[in-house]
């Protein structure tokens, strides 16, 4: 037995070779790429053809439309001085992230309902036909017609009037503006644009300029009737601040006189005479410590008899001077006396001035001694007077200490007061400042650019149409171009044999011209089945060669090479492949044999002239194999046709495998190869119970007609057939299609290219 070619096809070349393989296998997918993409090029064009052709149709019936825009600017610092002045409490600056919230929730104002009624009431919509009753398109008319003949009817409506029916024309307005309304901000600007779409220009301008003008008295609405709350608000709030600064300020007098907390020049009358007390009491001490060293001193020039100092300290006094003189008269006689005469200390003279002079001093000591009575007096009299000023003092301290503890509870009720009063003068500006705000309203918002008539229209837009309309076609024209190729799962090409079968390609057999099919003249062989006599060096006979070259190789020297040409359904053309295959061989001059194993439907012997073997239903022998061959001049082929009548019970069984040996008892080392054209696998189960008298198989497959599943599904459950397959043979194959099915590596891509190797038959 020999090796499956798809086994040698699996064999492991090694771990060099995988970089290889990938880069191999890369290439090979972008150019089956590019294969399916010259395939389905005729379908995508068209598909682009008829996208264009759409757009074109769609720009000519569709009804121009012409947009106008106008734009507002969003500007905070418009009316911010009375904004300020009316804001209830005190915010930072905003940053930039706070004034794009700003626009953003400006933006959404612009866009609300309220705005939308406001415009529709501004511009008089609810009585305009255009937005209450608008024309319908075609489009609505006959989705109105469709509900209708399907029996989708709406609900009735109610019947509305007065101040029902106003609004209900005002919403039904608002509706339709809204429907060609568009609002967006510029960028990250500052800056809001409102668009409006209309078959007319004029209209559409004059409906978006309408509509910011509407914007912008709304604002301006809104504006005046919160300054017109918040006055309100604040005049409430201003009544009942005043109140409660009159309390508090209340409660503090009451307070201070409770506690006799009284001030005079901003100070309490407790902590001045405190002040004044201290001071008294200091003054006090510094007298006393005076009057005492004083009257010490004199008491001790007295005590201590210093008449010096005694006179000293009494000049003021007229009485203590005139002694004081007289003393000092007798004192400097004496010292004259004593020096001029020098008499003795018991001198009459010596001892008058002398008891003179005691005489004085003592008068004078007596008087001094009046003196320092008078400073005992002035001493007591101030410690007296220090004793009671300490004494008020201490009293006038604990009086301060619980001033000092009410001023706590006073301090308080001031701030609270103060508080009040704060309050209430800075709700008073801000009150006149909403007043001021109501009477003179500014917007945060001002038109920058009014809408103007559109010259040209915004729908269509010709070139994005056709771009559109291009790309829709290209959309399915590639959608349809892959469903097409994912739906061919029919043999193309000889990779196709090779990726799903695992199996080698043996050749393609072109399809051949009309003249030379099968015709219907009985008793002559069709032009199709003498095609390799016919025409040798044709690129049919090569195919068939390259299938002798496969069997030589697989089978090696055995004789006779017993090869079985079958394929999956019929009409295949495995008949007319198993006769040039067997006219080839003999031409090449090797004793070959074919039999029509194909019982049920003997096309091989009908296609040669031949008609089914005559005879009786009971006959069980077969005739000698002399008897039965036909023989072809042209190429010394014999030919064994169908070996059972019609009417023969054993047709059914098909040409067994013991049959076979019978049938060659003797004659089959006469042969060197023996042609089997079975019947298709997929209907009778004859081939297979042939595998095992069959050296090799050849498969035939249709070209663009055997599923490639059902092919694979066969052989994978077919192991006696698969084992001993040579390979797959396409036949019928368009040679003129077949390019654009091969890619760039295969060698059908360039089959065009071997004409001048195979000659045309003359």
């Amino acid at each position: 037995m020999f090796q499956s070619p798809l086994h040698l096809n699996n064999m492991d070349r090694g771990p060099a070779y995988d970089h290889v393989d990938e880069a191999v296998r890369s290439a090979a997918g972008v150019s089956r790429l590019i294969s399916a993409l010259r395939r389905q090029a005729w379908l995508f064009a068209a598909c682009c053809l008829l996208g264009l052709a759409g757009g074109v149709g769609f720009i000519m019936v569709a009804t121009p439309t012409y947009t106008s825009s106008a734009r507002i600017m969003i500007d905070n610092r418009s009316g911010r001085t009375f904004h300020e002045v009316s804001s209830l409490t005190d915010q930072p600056p905003a940053d930039a992230s706070g004034v794009s919230a700003d626009v953003e929730n400006q933006l959404e104002v612009l866009r609300s309902d309220q705005i939308g009624l406001a415009a529709v009431k501004y511009m008089n919509l609810a009585n305009d036909p255009a937005f209450t009753d608008p024309p319908k398109s075609w489009l609505r008319e006959l989705w109105a017609s469709l509900k209708a003949k399907m029996g989708i009817i709406a609900a009735p409506t109610k019947t509305l009037t007065g101040a029902e029916a106003a609004e209900a024309r005002q919403l039904e307005a608002l509706k339709n503006l809204n429907r060609n309304l568009a609002v967006s901000r510029v960028g990250h600007t500052f800056v809001l644009e409102v668009q409006y779409t209309a078959t007319d220009p004029d209209r559409a301008a004059e409906i978006a300029n309408g509509y910011a003008e509407a914007f912008m008295r709304e604002q301006v609405n809104s504006r005046i009737e919160s300054a017109h709350r918040a006055r309100d608000w604040l005049k409430q709030r201003i009544d009942e601040l005043r109140d409660l600064h009159v309390k508090a300020d209340l409660a503090v007098q009451k307070f201070r006189a409770d506690n006799n907390l009284l001030e005079v020049k901003g100070l309490l009358v407790s902590d001045q005479e405190f002040n004044e007390m201290t001071t008294q009491l200091v003054s006090a001490q510094s007298e006393t410590f005076k009057a005492k060293a004083r009257y010490l001193h004199l008491k001790n020039i007295i005590d201590t008899k210093q008449t010096e100092s005694a006179v000293s300290e009494s000049l003021a006094n007229p009485i203590i001077n005139d002694l004081r003189k007289k003393y000092l008269d007798l004192a400097n006689r004496l010292k004259d006396l004593e020096v001029a005469r020098n008499l003795a200390p018991t001198h009459a003279a010596i001892v008058n001035y002398k008891n003179q002079m005691d005489e004085l001093q003592a008068r004078l000591f007596e008087e001094l001694g009046r003196v320092a009575e008078s400073y005992r007096n002035d001493y007591e009299v101030a410690v007296a007077r220090e004793k009671s000023l300490a004494e008020n003092l201490a009293r006038q301290k604990k009086v301060a200490v619980e001033a000092n503890d009410a001023q706590v509870k006073l301090r308080q009720l001031e701030q609270q007061a103060d508080s009040y009063k704060g309050l209430y003068e800075s709700y008073m500006q801000r009150f006149q400042g909403s007043a001021q705000q109501e009477t003179f309203p500014l917007a945060d918002q001002h038109i920058v650019s009014a809408a103007n008539p559109s010259l040209t229209p915004t729908f269509p837009r010709k070139p994005i149409v056709l771009g559109l309309a291009l790309a829709l076609g290209a959309a399915v024209g590639g959608g349809l171009g892959l469903l097409r190729e994912m739906l061919d799962r029919v043999f193309r090409t000889a990779e196709q044999i090779r990726d799903e079968l695992g199996v080698e390609a043996l050749g393609l057999l072109p399809n051949l011209p009309n003249e030379a099919l099968p015709r219907s003249d009985h008793g002559a062989m069709a032009p199709i089945m003498r095609y390799v006599i016919d025409d040798p060096f044709s690129a049919f006979a090569e195919t068939l060669r390259s299938a002798k070259v496969a069997a030589d190789l697989a089978l090696h020297d055995q004789r006779p090479k017993i090869i079985g040409v079958a394929s999956l359904v019929p009409r295949e053309g495995k008949s007319t492949v198993a006769k040039n295959f067997a006219s080839l061989l003999a031409l090449q001059g090797a004793k070959t044999l074919l039999i029509d194993a194909d019982t049920r439907n003997p096309a091989l012997t009908r296609a040669i002239g031949c008609e089914r073997r005559q005879g009786s239903e009971k006959e069980a022998l077969l005739p000698p194999l002399s008897e039965l061959v036909k023989y072809e001049p042209d190429s010394k082929l014999l030919i064994v046709p169908c070996i059972y009548s019609k009417e023969d019970p054993r047709v059914a069984d098909g040409l067994t495998s013991e049959t076979l040996h019978r049938l060659l008892a003797g004659a089959d080392q006469i042969f060197d190869y023996i042609i089997l054209d079975l019947p298709p696998v997929g209907p009778v189960v004859n081939a297979r119970g042939m595998a095992s008298s069959v050296d090799a198989f050849i498969f035939v497959v249709a070209w663009g007609e055997t599923s490639r599943g059902a092919v694979r599904a066969v052989l994978t459950k077919e192991h006696a057939i698969r084992d001993k397959l040579l390979g797959v043979i396409l036949n019928k194959v368009d040679m003129k299609k077949l390019r654009v099915y091969e890619d760039f590596g295969s060698d059908g891509y360039y089959h065009r290219h071997y004409d001048n190797y195979y000659k045309k038959a003359e």
